[in-house]
């Protein structure tokens, strides 16, 4: 049973490909970081339901958080040949598991541009369906 679901996403840059994403700061309120830590390493399932770990990081100090994911986000990208202006898609979602508890399952994917156009915009394919 569902209870509340996000959805987030961003064009990826270069820097992004290349060093650690900076995520939108709408995740802030959707991923929980333990009281008095900065980072934390989130479970995230791709669109193919493998499962990645990758470490979400928040500044500890300033005003201003920037959320990223630094370690086990190259090897994500590297998995997945992602390239600059590739759409990333994070999620999540709250369920009960057999015992009744709540957690929050969160899923990643990306998708990039297609050669195929609807409207006069790009349609957005995952990138499992690129070579």
């Amino acid at each position: 049973m569902a209870i509340s679901q996000f959805k987030i996403s961003k064009l990826l840059t270069f820097y992004d490909i290349t060093k650690k994403v900076m995520l939108p700061v709408e995740i802030l309120g959707h991923i929980p970081m333990p009281q008095g830590q900065h980072f934390v390493d989130l479970q995230v399932e791709d669109s193919t339901e493998q499962a990645w770990t990758l470490r979400y990081y928040t500044r500890p100090n300033g005003n201003r958080p920037n959320p990223v994911f630094t370690t086990g986000w190259l090897q994500f990208v590297e998995a997945k040949g992602l390239k600059d202006g590739d759409k990333l898609i994070l999620s999540g979602q709250q369920v009960r598991d057999a015992d009744g508890e709540v957690k929050t399952v969160f899923g990643i994917q990306v998708t990039r541009p297609s050669k195929i156009t609807y409207q006069g915009e790009p349609v957005y394919l995952d990138v499992e369906n690129f070579p």
